[in-house]
């Protein structure tokens, strides 16, 4: 899995076409998935956009649920979308939960929670909400999650919660 975190269109381009080239199995992230979708046909990646309004960097989700829910709906059920990147703990206002639970109603496809998931809890919480997966990058690298601060240790804590979840 590539996740694409970049800063503007023309660096989540030269992104994602990094990806196809070096055959990933996912692409997870942007906010161009039309773009995407271009790049990535013909490849066997699977390619899973942000829904919603995300700005600046790190990366913020604003919008409503309803609407989010609605972008999820309407970007998977697009050829060429497999699922979502939701940047359910970057919203500005919005519950993580009840969000991350509307747009897995609404979208055809797997829900992979990105972003400042930072302890075990909030796993547990997602996946009671029916998201397919997610990412850890900051957290991890502060030992902010039980098994630190060793990473492997950290790492061992989130599968066996993952797993269990």
């Amino acid at each position: 899995m590539l996740e694409v975190v970049s800063t503007s269109e023309e660096a989540e381009i030269r992104s994602i076409s990094a990806a196809g080239g070096i055959g990933v199995d996912w692409v997870l992230g942007g906010t161009h998935p039309q773009r995407g979708r271009e790049i990535l046909d013909g490849t066997p990646a699977r390619y899973c956009p942000f829904p919603g309004t995300v700005v600046d960097h790190p990366s913020i989700l604003q919008g409503e649920i309803a609407e989010i829910a609605e972008h999820a709906r309407s970007l998977t059920a697009t050829p060429g979308i497999d699922g979502l990147d939701l940047l359910a703990y970057r919203h500005v206002s919005a519950d993580p939960v009840s969000l991350v639970r509307s747009v897995v109603e609404a979208a055809s496809g797997p829900v992979i929670v990105a972003g400042s998931i930072a302890s075990l809890q909030q796993i547990r919480d997602i996946a009671a909400a029916g998201a397919w997966g997610f990412t850890i990058g900051g957290a991890i690298f502060e030992a902010l999650l039980p098994g630190g601060p060793d990473l492997a240790g950290q790492i061992k804590a989130v599968l066996s919660v993952a797993s269990a979840a």
